[in-house]
């Protein structure tokens, strides 16, 4: 029997959709041909929020040679710089612009060299997923805005990070005239702010380092106040490669103490031998979903509201180069951190008053300035956040949140599971919306992989007569190992 042509439909065309399509025309297939429909809704195709940038102060925060996209050659990136006559140090921080090249041109070289598939590229923001139940052929019906209709046998969700929305209560005068930012990543959305006195970002994160730095660049802009309630910033990352190296971290409890004093025996032992905490940081990268999934949900819980701040300031560094121009700029005032609640704005004029609180503190401090913006992150809460596809999806019972609600509930292959717990053979999700099962999923050192083992899973699938529920997909749960090595 023939198979006839697969169709898959990846919704998100930003690096990680892109990359899902890589993988698919990548993989061998011993028959059938492939249609993949590729859906961005700003047709930014391989960029998104994270890679979108083009300022060259923007740079990736992970060395160029574990940068690669390709799954099983994280030197893929470092080589393909080289290649184009743009060799850089193994070490190097690449701006993230240059990397929204690479994914294209390997979107391109991936489309051109496959055989029997055809990509086809959407610009429109996917507002409705229905199955088609019993129909022989592309069950799946994906909605556009603009009401165009496509139809598709399986779904692959590549939507990125959800969206965090405004951190406070902000008054419609505020948004309206500009005075406060809501999108920093927005087109032309710091222009303005480059010409202020004094401008509030709350966050003090990694995109709060990148707004500073663009507002600041050339020793002109305004002063930057930068608060959040923890009031920590990203730690630098040092200009040598870390060394990986596997460690002992045992499971056997399901609790955090017993990790946190196995990475901390680990510091200090690398330590004695000339490294430091980011060998140990780094190396536990490959293995932190498994540990993810060995804590129960209270201890996961725990993880978030006391040490979650503090592992990401410390996995998610400043490059060197980032780093030095950042603390210059303290060092001169030029940008503050702190540790304050926003209570609440109030228009004032052409500025903004911003009411804050120190953690602990009865007083609010009153502060003026011209600009307020936002760089909280993205939102933790799907059940509050989600966009309307993936509230449609949940509403069907298609999907349903992980435990924690940050993000879909996925076998760890990545298949949707129903509201029922039924993996589904057709519906997956790569990327950011699988962090609350894995924890670590927002890189693309996980993006990779997703995309390779959705792909192998889709085009395994598609070549069979039927559609059976693969064994390995079933919900059966696995005992608990006693221990984890860090690869």
């Amino acid at each position: 029997m023939s198979t006839p042509t697969q169709r898959v439909a990846i919704v998100g065309g930003g690096a990680s959709g892109a990359l899902a399509a890589v993988h698919l025309l990548r993989e061998p297939r011993d028959r059938g041909a492939l249609e993949i429909d590729l859906i961005d809704r700003t047709g930014g195709f391989g960029a998104g929020i994270a890679y979108g940038t083009t300022d060259p102060l923007h740079v990736l925060n992970v060395p160029a040679v574990r940068m690669g996209a390709i799954a099983g050659r994280p030197e893929h990136f470092h080589e393909w710089l080289a290649e184009r006559g743009e060799p850089v140090a193994e070490e190097a921080f690449v701006p993230r612009g240059v990397f929204a090249g690479y994914v294209r041109d390997l979107l391109a070289r991936a489309e051109r060299e496959a055989t029997d598939a055809r990509l086809r590229r959407h610009c429109g923001e996917v507002t409705a997923i229905v199955e088609h139940h019993g129909a022989p052929a592309a069950p799946l019906e994906l909605t556009l805005a603009d009401g165009e209709r496509i139809r598709a046998d399986r779904v692959i969700l590549a939507l990125g990070p959800l969206d965090g929305g405004d951190p406070i209560r902000v008054p419609a005068e505020l948004k309206d005239s500009g005075v406060y930012v809501a999108d920093p990543w927005a087109a032309g959305a710091l222009e303005e702010a480059r010409r202020d006195r004094e401008v509030l970002v709350v966050g003090t994160g990694l995109s709060m380092v990148d707004v500073a730095l663009t507002l600041c660049e050339g020793g002109q802009g305004p002063r930057v106040r930068a608060v959040s309630r923890h009031g920590l910033v990203p730690r630098r990352h040092r200009r040598t490669l870390t060394n990986l190296r596997r460690f002992h971290i045992p499971t056997e409890t399901g609790q955090i103490e017993p990790i946190v004093a196995a990475i901390f025996a680990q510091i200090c032992r690398v330590s004695q031998q000339g490294d430091d905490w980011r060998d140990v940081i780094d190396s536990m990268r490959p293995v932190t979903p498994a540990l993810w999934k060995a804590l129960g949900t209270a201890e996961q819980r725990r993880f978030l509201a006391e040490f979650q701040r503090l592992w990401d300031v410390h996995r998610f560094r400043m490059a060197p180069a980032v780093a030095d121009r950042f603390e210059a700029l303290q060092d001169v005032g030029r940008i503050v951190t702190e540790s304050n609640s926003i209570v609440s704005l109030e228009p004032h004029g052409d500025r903004v008053r911003v009411f804050l609180r120190i953690p602990g503190a009865t007083d609010l401090d009153l502060v003026e300035v011209d600009r307020v913006i936002n760089c909280s992150g993205a939102g933790t809460d799907l059940r509050r956040q989600a966009p309307p596809l993936l509230a449609g999806l949940l509403a069907a019972g298609a999907a349903r949140s992980d435990e924690l609600g940050l993000g879909l509930d996925v076998t760890p292959e990545g298949a949707l599971l129903g509201a029922d717990g039924t993996p589904s053979t057709r519906l997956f999700a790569i990327g950011a919306l699988r962090k609350g099962v894995e924890w670590e999923a927002i890189g693309v050192t996980e993006i990779r992989d997703h995309s390779a083992a959705v792909a192998r899973q889709i085009v395994r699938t598609g070549e069979t007569e039927e559609i059976p529920l693969p064994t390995e997909l079933r919900a059966v749960p696995a005992a608990a190992p006693t221990e984890w090595e860090a690869a």
